[in-house]
C-alpha cells in the first residue's frame, strides 16, 4: 500500500497545484491543441458509435418484431452489448478533456462556455445519465421481458430519444462556437444558425457510422466463425450494416450543402477558409473521400452478387466506373495553389489555358454540385440494384474479399469523421468562439465577422 501511495503522490501533488493563469503560448499552444484535438477525435469516434447504437438498435429490434426475423433481434441485442462495454471508454475520455485539459489549458474559454451554455450542458448531463441507465436496462432486461416485447421496445424507444437529445445538447454548444448569437437568449442560443443543420448532419453521420462499424465487426466474426449458422448470420449482418450505412450517407450531400450554406451566410470567414483558404485542400480531400466510400460500397455490392451468381453484378461494375469518373471530377482543385489568396497575389488568378492557376472545372458551382448529385444518383441506383439481386444470395457463402471491403469501409468512415471534425473546428481560427474570443491568449474581441461583398 505504501508503495502505491509513493507512486501516485507526485501525480496528486501536480493536480493540487495552481492551474496556469494564461493559455499555452508558442509551441506549447500547438502541443496543447494537438493533445485536445487528438483526444476529442478519439472521443467522437467512440461516442459516435455509442450514440448511433442507441438509436439504431431499438429500430432494428422493432423491425425484427414486425418482420418476425430472429436475425434482427440477435443483431439488436449485440448492439446493446456493445453499448454496455464501451460507454466507460467514451466517458473517461470526455471527463479527462473537460476536467483536466480544457480547464488547465483554456480555463477562461471553458468557464465562458459553461456560463453561456449552462442549460444545454445541464440537460446534456441528465440525458447522458438517462441514456446510460436505459442502455443497461434495455440490454439486461432482454430475456426477462421477452414475453413483454412491447414494454421492452418502449424502453428502447426512450433510449433512442435520450441518445438523440444528448448529442443535440452538445451540438448546441459546438454550433454556437461557430455561429454565436445573443448568449442571454436561451432560445436563440439553442436555435443558432448552424445548430439545426449540424444536428441533422451529425445524427445521420452517427447512424451511418454504426452501420459501417458493425458491418466491419461482422466481417471479422464471419472469418473466424466455424458454425454454418453463425457464418450465415454474420454474412447477412455485414451486408445489412453496409446497406444501412450507404442509405444514411446518401443524405449527407444534401445536408452537408445546407450546413455549408448556413456557415457562408453567418460565418463567412470560416466558409471562405474552407473553400478558398488554408482548409480548402482538406475540403477537397473530404469530397474525394466521399466518392471513394461510394465506390468501395458499390464494389462490395457487385462482388457479393457475383459470388452467388445473382443477377446485377455486371451493371454494378459499370456503376462503380461511373462513380470513379465522378470522383475524378469532384477531386479537381479550383486554384492550383495552396490558397486562392496565394494565386491572386501572384497575379495568376486566371484560367490555366491563359497561363494562370485557376481550373474552372474545379469550381463549386456547377461542377462539384453536379458531382454530389451524380454521387447520390448512382449510389441510389447501386443500392436498388443490389436489393433486386439479394433473393439470389445464399447467406454464409461470402468470400474473404467481401469481408475485407466491409472492414475498409469502416476505416474510410473513421477518416471521414476525423476530416469533417478537423475542418469544422479549425475553420473558426484564430477564434475559440468565432468573432468573440481568440485562441491566442483567450482574449475577448468585438470585431465583427467579415461579410460577403454584394
Amino acid at each position: 500500500m505504501s508503495a502505491l501511495i509513493a507512486l501516485i503522490a507526485p501525480a496528486l501533488h501536480l493536480l493540487a497545484a495552481e492551474l496556469p493563469s494564461q493559455a499555452p503560448q508558442g509551441n506549447n499552444r500547438l502541443a496543447a491543441q494537438a493533445a485536445i484535438g487528438s483526444l476529442f477525435s478519439l472521443h467522437i469516434l467512440i461516442a459516435g458509435l455509442v450514440s448511433g447504437a442507441g438509436e439504431i438498435g431499438p429500430a432494428i429490434e422493432f423491425l425484427g418484431f414486425v418482420r418476425q426475423r430472429r436475425r434482427y433481434d440477435r443483431l439488436a441485442h449485440g448492439l446493446g452489448h456493445f453499448m454496455t462495454l464501451y460507454f466507460s471508454f467514451s466517458s473517461a475520455i470526455a471527463i479527462l478533456l473537460i476536467t483536466v485539459l480544457l480547464v488547465g489549458y483554456w480555463g477562461h474559454f471553458w468557464t465562458t462556455m459553461v456560463t453561456i451554455g449552462w442549460w444545454p450542458l445541464f440537460i446534456e448531463a441528465w440525458t447522458f445519465v438517462l441514456q446510460v441507465s436505459l442502455a443497461y436496462i434495455w440490454y439486461y432486461a432482454w430475456e426477462p421481458l421477452r414475453a413483454f416485447k412491447g414494454v421492452h421496445m418502449a424502453i428502447g424507444g426512450l433510449l433512442a430519444i435520450a441518445s438523440f437529445l444528448q448529442v443535440y445538447m452538445i451540438d448546441i454548444i459546438a454550433s454556437y462556437m461557430l455561429t454565436p448569437t445573443n448568449p442571454q437568449n436561451p432560445l436563440r442560443l439553442a436555435l443558432n444558425p448552424t445548430s439545426y443543420p449540424l444536428t441533422v448532419h451529425r445524427t445521420i453521420g452517427n447512424l451511418a457510422y454504426i452501420g459501417f462499424a458493425f458491418g466491419a465487426f461482422c466481417a471479422i466474426r464471419f472469418l473466424r466463425a466455424r458454425n454454418p449458422e453463425d457464418k450465415a448470420f454474420y454474412d447477412w449482418a455485414g451486408s445489412f450494416g453496409l446497406l444501412w450505412g450507404v442509405a444514411m450517407t446518401l443524405m449527407q450531400p444534401i445536408v452537408g450543402y445546407s450546413y455549408a450554406k448556413e456557415i457562408q451566410l453567418h460565418s463567412y470567414s470560416s466558409w471562405y477558409k474552407m473553400m478558398f483558404g488554408t482548409l480548402s485542400p482538406i475540403f477537397l480531400w473530404q469530397i474525394t473521400l466521399l466518392g471513394i466510400m461510394f465506390i468501395t460500397a458499390t464494389l462490395y455490392f457487385g462482388r457479393r452478387l457475383r459470388t452467388d451468381g445473382a443477377r446485377g453484378a455486371g451493371l454494378l461494375r459499370l456503376m462503380s466506373v461511373g462513380l470513379l469518373l465522378t470522383t475524378l471530377l469532384a477531386a479537381m482543385p479550383y486554384h492550383l495553389g495552396f490558397t486562392y489568396a496565394d494565386v491572386a497575389a501572384a497575379g495568376l488568378n486566371r484560367p490555366f489555358w491563359e497561363g494562370g492557376l485557376i481550373n474552372p472545372l474545379g469550381s463549386m458551382i456547377p461542377w462539384k454540385v453536379l458531382a454530389l448529385m451524380f454521387y447520390t444518383l448512382i449510389a441510389i441506383a447501386a443500392v436498388v440494384w443490389y436489393l433486386r439481386g439479394l433473393p439470389g444470395v445464399i447467406w454464409g457463402s461470402a468470400r474473404r474479399g467481401e469481408q475485407r471491403i466491409l472492414m475498409l469501409m469502416a476505416v474510410l468512415t473513421m477518416l471521414m469523421i476525423v476530416t469533417m471534425g478537423f475542418i469544422r473546428e479549425n475553420s473558426r481560427g484564430p477564434f475559440l468562439i468565432s468573432g468573440e474570443m481568440t485562441i491566442q491568449g483567450q482574449q475577448n474581441t468585438q470585431n465583427p465577422q467579415p461579410t460577403p461583398a454584394p
